[in-house]
C-alpha cells in the first residue's frame, strides 16, 4: 500500500496478566482490545461491547503473565487491524470475538471505525480510521 505513517492518540494501559486466556502467544499487534478488570486490557471478544482502542504492538505470553505489562493503545486516529474476513474500502467495522475486524452488519454491534482499503482475506492488515466515540457508535 502506498499510505504513509500512521498517526493517532496512543495511551499505555497494563495488560491483563491472563490477557487472551485462549491463546499462548501474548498480546497480538493490531488486535481490538477493551477495558478488563483492575483497569487493565484484555483482547476484545464481543462484538457488541464497547471497545477501547487497538493494541499497537506484540508482547510475549511470559512478560504478560507477570501482570506488569503495559501496551501502547491507539484510542483515536488511523490504527492498522487484522482483517477478520474481506473488507471494501469505506465500509465501517466492527470487532470479533477474537479481536479482528470486520464489516459491522448487526443491530446493536459497535462500529469501531471505518476502512480506509480494501482487503479480501481474513489475517489482512487494514487501515481504519477511528471513531472517537465512547467505545464505538452503536449500530441501529
Amino acid at each position: 500500500m502506498g499510505h504513509g505513517a500512521d498517526y493517532g492518540l496512543d495511551k499505555g494501559w497494563k495488560v491483563l496478566s491472563t490477557y487472551n486466556s485462549s491463546a499462548a502467544a501474548g498480546v497480538l499487534a493490531f488486535r481490538v482490545v477493551k477495558i478488563a478488570a483492575g483497569d487493565t486490557i484484555d483482547i476484545q471478544t464481543a462484538s457488541n461491547a464497547a471497545c477501547l482502542g487497538v493494541v499497537q504492538e506484540n508482547i510475549d505470553a511470559a512478560k504478560v503473565a507477570t501482570g506488569k505489562a503495559v501496551a501502547a493503545v491507539r484510542l483515536q486516529g488511523v490504527s492498522k487491524c487484522v482483517a477478520g474476513a474481506g473488507i471494501t474500502q469505506g465500509a465501517e467495522v466492527m470487532a470479533t470475538a477474537a479481536g479482528k475486524v470486520i464489516t459491522a452488519a448487526t443491530t446493536g454491534n459497535k462500529v469501531l471505525g471505518r476502512a480506509m482499503e480494501t482487503v479480501t482475506t481474513d489475517g489482512d492488515i487494514v487501515h481504519v480510521e477511528l471513531i472517537p466515540a465512547a467505545g464505538g457508535r452503536l449500530l441501529p
